[in-house]
């Protein structure tokens, strides 16, 4: 089975989650991280809330999410688009 690599990330801090959504919003977020598990990594534990990578097919499908995110109340400055990383060589 080949896995294949996001070709954009969209990084969410869920502290602008927490605090700012909406609650519809908040709703919305969590069921999308249920449904689709194998989208969101987290990158970081944190007691307010996680900071997590959504795996994106290019970077308009990221720049969508975010809107949609934004228009749920989440401030932008919680919403980062990159390029996926490009994984480390195995070692041997």
């Amino acid at each position: 089975m080949t896995v294949q690599r996001p070709a954009s990330v969209l990084r969410v801090d869920e502290i602008g989650i927490a605090l700012f959504a909406t609650r519809d919003g908040a709703h919305q977020w969590e069921l999308m991280r249920a449904r689709m598990p194998g989208r969101f990594t987290t990158v970081a534990v944190r007691v307010p809330g996680d900071l997590v990578d959504v795996a994106c097919d290019d970077r308009t499908h990221a720049q969508w999410l975010a809107t949609l995110l934004h228009s749920w109340g989440v401030p932008k400055a919680s919403l980062t688009i990159t390029t996926a990383p490009t994984p480390a060589p195995a070692a041997g």
